[in-house]
């Protein structure tokens, strides 16, 4: 979409609704065109019934949102009540109460964060058998900060301090990990369109980076994911003051990065000059960091934001759309990258009444967790198979009162053998758990840990689950649910 359109469009961050109706309105041009969906297969789907067994966990990254087909599959939502028993571990053994197992500790380190919000937050990955990996932007720098933590989560041993403005995802390996960094790219620079007298408001003109680095905080390699054209070219892919969070997912051998991007092309009828959209694009690396063939350069638009999970059958990519589509949907791929089917649900629904949660993988498939108003705001708990096929779209029954404001959020991980969901109601995180069928266990535990809209819920190596945020001071707190071991 045109940058002139765009900027007449409410904040998102601020909580304002966006203008739907403007966003479609402006979004003609070459930039509207959703390149992600066009090999394959593709499916629309409403909703459909009867859940999917999951079992263990070989490779997932959770982490900001979603976006027809030429069948239709007519179903019917079923609604998903609370079990009578209490959570319990997978061989059956009774386990402490849900709300006994949360614990928020804030960690011992070197400096304050930006606050939590879009753009800043606070990342972990799991790391060795209890411990994590913790990055962030420090509060009054352009640094990141990456380092350890110990299974308490209060011992900080620091790794590497970088130059950057944003990190939106980290991997960890068994010495060391990768993360998703946006950093300004002066190889880019326009004085029409980056940061300058003309455009004093806008972010620099930025490049989305995959760096790599070892167990002793080395830099292994830093890669570019968008590309080295002038904005003001045709054709140019970069990032911008439009949304641009993201995804990042390792399979073993590979790195999937999903991230939002913005892109320059030719203004109709005016020779010479360039519109910039907004979209997002899926980058395959090799394990040394390398640009592999794959993903796509250009897919959901407007995107508002995108998950990313993978297993060994391949990826999963979810993204939230108001325009090409107007939906939520999933792009499934092969392992290298290659899209073999698209589903969308949600089709034509005003893009601020919906909104994507957590997604979780397991060998058999993908849980996410999402968003959607009818009538009221209801959270969902759907499965996908490896095809990307949607085979159960449950309402969580216990999910009342959610906090119903723009951006609102929906959070779900892996805890141990079950699946941990949570919203926001009243202000406060509301958690409750489910076995590996989807069935929900116990009764709903209500959290003082502080959470943003834009934190994730992270698997450790333990089972336990964690997510950091960082208050408006930039003290950051991690709270960790322990798994029923």
């Amino acid at each position: 979409m045109p940058a002139s359109a765009y900027l007449r469009a409410l904040d998102v961050r601020n909580g304002a609704t966006l203008l739907v109706a403007l966003l479609l309105a402006a979004c003609g041009g070459g930039g509207g065109g959703s390149g992600a969906g066009n090999s394959g297969s593709s499916t629309s789907v409403a909703s459909v019934s009867s859940a999917s067994t999951a079992s263990s966990v070989r490779s997932s990254t959770a982490s900001s949102a979603t976006q027809s087909s030429s069948t239709s599959k007519a179903t019917s939502t079923s609604s998903l009540s609370s079990s009578s028993t209490s959570s319990q571990a997978s061989s059956g053994a009774s386990c402490t109460a849900l709300s006994e197992r949360v614990r928020t500790t804030q960690p011992t380190l070197p400096t304050l964060s930006a606050p939590s919000d879009e753009y800043t937050p606070v990342v972990l990955a799991p790391y060795g058998s209890n411990g994590s990996l913790i990055a962030w932007k420090e509060k009054s720098a352009s640094q990141i900060r990456v380092g350890t933590l110990a299974s308490d989560d209060k011992q900080f041993s620091p790794l590497l301090t970088t130059t950057g403005d944003e990190v939106h995802s980290m991997v960890g390996h068994s010495s060391g990990g990768a993360l998703l960094m946006v950093a300004d790219d002066p190889d880019i620079y326009s004085s029409k369109y980056c940061k300058s007298a003309a455009t004093p408001s806008n972010a620099a003109c930025q490049k989305m980076s995959l760096l790599r680095f070892d167990g002793k905080g080395s830099v292994l390699s830093s890669t570019t994911l968008t590309d080295k054209a002038n904005v003001d070219s045709e054709g140019a892919l970069f990032i911008w003051w439009y949304g641009h969070t993201g995804r990042l997912a390792w399979d073993g051998s590979r790195y999937a990065a999903y991230f939002r991007s913005a892109g320059s092309y030719a203004r109709p009828n005016v020779a010479g000059e360039i519109d910039i959209h907004a979209g997002d694009t899926l980058r395959m690396l090799d394990a040394n960091g390398n640009r592999l063939s794959g993903g796509w350069q250009w897919g959901c638009s407007h995107s508002w934001s995108v998950r990313l999970a993978g297993n060994s059958s391949g990826w999963s990519a979810f993204c939230h759309g108001d325009a090409y589509p107007n939906a939520l949907r999933l792009q499934q791929l092969s392992a290298t990258g290659v899209s073999t089917k698209t589903t969308e649900w949600l089709s034509g629904t005003s893009a601020d009444t919906r909104a994507l949660g957590g997604v979780v993988a397991d060998t058999d498939g993908y849980w996410l967790s999402y968003l959607e108003t009818t009538g009221s705001l209801r959270l969902h708990l759907a499965r996908f198979n490896n095809n990307g096929t949607l085979i159960s779209d449950q309402i969580i029954s216990s999910a009342t009162g959610i906090d119903a404001q723009y951006p609102f959020r929906a959070y779900l991980g892996k805890l141990g053998s079950q699946l941990l969901l949570g919203w926001k109601s009243g202000g406060k995180l509301i958690l409750q758990a489910a076995d590996a069928s989807g069935t929900l266990l116990g009764t709903p535990v209500t959290s003082a840990a502080g959470v943003s809209n834009f934190d994730e819920f992270v698997s450790l190596g333990n089972g336990d689950l964690a997510f950091a945020n960082a208050a408006s001071s930039g003290v950051v707190s991690v709270t960790r649910v322990a798994a029923c071991n």
